[in-house]
Order: C-alpha cells, then sequence, then structure tokens
C-alpha cells in the first residue's frame, strides 16, 4: 500500500492491548488515507503482541514495536520510522472522519509557519460526557503563537512535518500514558515548538471522534492524570521558558483550577467543579514531583540516564 508518491503521508498509531479499539480506529483511518499513505501502528509494550501484529496486517499497517511503554516514546517510535514529510497522529480509542486526512495534511501543507496542526476532536456518537476531557469542540480555526494558553487541540488528531519534529527532538518520552509523568506529551511539544520560533494552527475541518467510554470515577482519575503532566510540563517550562511559564501557571492554576471550580458550583454543576479541583490540585502535585528531574535538550532525562 505504501509508494513513494510525493503526497503520500504517514499516519501513527500508538496501542497497548487494545486489538479490538484498534480494529476500530485502523478500519476508520484506513477509509480515510489514500492507497499512497503509509499507516504505522507502535505497539507500546503490549502483552499480546500477536494480537496486534494481527489487527494491523488486517488493515494493511506496519507495525513497530516499543518494549518500553509510554505514550510520547511509541510515538517517536512512529515517526521516525515514517517515510513520508507529513506525519499525522491519532489514538487507537479515536474514529476519524472520511476527510479527516484530507483536511489535515491540506492544512500541514500550505501552513508552513505551522510548526503543529490539531484537528477537531468530539465525543463518540450518541455520548454525552458530564465533562469535556480530551475533547475540542471550538467550529472555527485558531492560529497560536507563544502567548496562547488554555485548550489548543490534542495529539488524538494532530498533523506535523517530520522537519518541525526533528527540530525540538519530537516528544519526551517521559510524559504521556505509560511514562512517568503521565499527561501532557502534546502541550509540552508545543511549547517547545513555540521556544522554536514555530507557530500552531486548530482546523475544525479536520474532524476525529474520541471514545468517552469512562464513568464518572474513572474521568476524574483521567483528569487526575491530565493534571498531573500538566504540573510536570510547567515544571519544565519554569526552568525553560520562565516567560511561557508564567502564562502556563496562571491558566492551570486561576483559568482551568479556581476560576472554573467557582463557575461550575455557581451553575449547580457538582461533578465537572470537583473535576477541575482533582486537576488543579494534581497538577501542583506534578509539578513538585518533577521540579528538580534533570532536563536535557528541553526533555526530561529518563531514569538511570545520563
Amino acid at each position: 500500500m505504501q509508494s513513494n508518491a510525493p503526497d503520500a503521508i504517514s499516519v501513527i498509531v500508538p496501542t497497548r492491548d487494545r486489538p479490538a479499539e484498534l480494529a476500530r480506529c485502523l478500519a476508520a483511518v484506513r477509509a480515510s488515507v489514500r492507497d499512497s499513505d503509509e499507516v504505522i501502528v507502535v505497539d507500546s509494550a503490549s502483552a499480546d503482541a500477536a494480537a496486534i501484529v494481527a489487527t494491523a496486517a488486517e488493515y494493511g499497517a506496519t507495525v513497530v514495536r516499543c518494549d518500553t511503554p509510554g505514550v510520547g516514546r511509541a510515538r517517536n517510535a512512529g515517526w521516525r520510522a515514517a517515510r513520508s514529510h507529513v506525519v499525522l497522529f491519532t489514538d487507537d480509542d479515536v474514529v476519524v472522519a472520511v476527510d479527516w486526512r484530507e483536511s489535515l495534511a491540506a492544512a500541514v501543507a500550505s501552513h508552513p509557519e505551522a510548526g503543529f496542526v490539531t484537528g477537531r476532536v468530539l465525543p463518540g456518537p450518541g455520548q454525552n460526557p458530564s465533562r469535556d476531557v480530551a475533547i475540542k469542540r471550538d467550529e472555527s480555526v485558531e492560529v497560536y503563537d507563544a502567548t496562547s494558553t488554555g485548550n489548543l487541540g490534542h495529539s488524538a488528531n494532530l498533523g506535523m512535518r517530520r522537519d518541525a519534529l526533528a527540530a525540538v527532538g519530537g516528544f519526551d518520552d517521559e510524559m504521556g500514558v505509560g511514562s512517568r509523568f503521565r499527561a501532557a506529551p502534546e502541550t509540552d511539544l508545543f511549547d517547545r515548538c513555540f521556544a522554536a520560533g514555530m507557530g500552531g494552527r486548530y482546523e475544525p475541518s479536520a474532524l476525529a471522534y474520541h471514545d468517552n467510554w469512562r464513568g464518572p470515577r474513572r474521568l476524574l482519575l483521567l483528569e487526575a492524570r491530565y493534571g498531573f503532566g500538566n504540573g510536570a510540563r510547567l515544571a519544565k517550562l519554569v526552568r525553560t521558558d520562565p516567560d511561557r511559564a508564567r502564562l502556563v501557571r496562571r491558566d492551570a492554576f486561576l483559568g482551568w483550577g479556581i476560576h472554573e471550580v467557582v463557575r461550575e458550583l455557581r451553575l449547580g454543576h457538582g461533578y465537572p467543579a470537583m473535576g477541575a479541583l482533582v486537576r488543579m490540585v494534581a497538577t501542583g502535585l506534578g509539578f513538585a514531583r518533577a521540579r528538580f528531574v534533570p532536563i536535557q535538550n528541553s526533555h526530561f532525562r529518563p531514569r538511570g540516564g545520563r
């Protein structure tokens, strides 16, 4: 299915022990991409590697194996193995729209000033979560720079050029689910794109659906994980980009923290207020945990690394 067509792209899908979800994701990806495109599944240390290989083969995808878990590490293995200049990322619990490939790849190709392009992420059909987590509903194009904070989009729907990824060293292996700091691999990546002089862009026509299958308790755990990762991201920024750190800290503890808790309580939304509070507290914990972890080339140094 892979060719050397000049406009071919590569799609990267990290996964771990979820062959059923992976199959649904790949069916949608295959319906969206061209025959000349490359689809790479990165197996992030699955216990049943054979199931991942079989599922990927069913949809004509190549498999790259990572023996150490971590979604940041998996995405890095994927884009470094990719043959195309434009690389699109999604996740195994995401279903992309039929025109996702065309919309996202076109935005990446036509906006070289943007180091990254994110797309719209909605809950799966029929799902109505009590609080949006890893969702971005905005319907208008957004342009980002080093002063931008808040929800800039998600790596479940992300397009980048290989040269932009290479310029910032890709994702931080220590960030994201399965790794030491559990979350925020994309926002950390965006920070480093801004520091390198690149902008960012949000393209709502590039649509994907994120499966919000978690119940209230698990959503709170997810809020805690996201907050912990964002705290680690902030701890890194304090040392690498103090000006941006001030913006992100204000956003984390005021905009997405105290102000959101108060707003939700005034509306009588007890559970969303609890989610915002959990995220804010976890942000502080993540900051404390990462504050003195060594940094090398704007990446956290791995345990035992030099």
